[in-house]
């Protein structure tokens, strides 16, 4: 059995006490790459939030586990280093 085919779009996007603003990304973002008709996935980065940003991350990923990916940073390392591939920071991933 062979993996899944990557993705052919990957959007990541940092998150930092974004509560209040999540949902809202959620209702215009996923429709506008699911009429794309190319395959994607979005990953979540969050940098430490003190909010419910990473419970509402976890639910969107409740909801769309097919593309939807969660890292969830133990403590804020700042944006750039948070979405770096290099971060040594140690994560949770959903």
């Amino acid at each position: 059995m062979s993996a899944p085919p990557a993705p052919e779009v990957s959007v990541v996007i940092p998150v930092y006490n974004e509560e209040e603003g999540l949902r809202f990304l959620f209702e215009r973002l996923y429709p506008a790459l699911d009429a794309l008709g190319r395959s994607y996935e979005v990953v979540f980065v969050d940098d430490g939030s003190r909010d419910r940003s990473v419970a509402e991350l976890r639910e969107q990923f409740q909801r769309r586990p097919d593309v939807t990916r969660v890292v969830v940073l133990a403590r804020n390392a700042g944006q750039h280093l948070a979405s770096s591939p290099r971060s040594s920071t140690r994560a949770a991933v959903t």
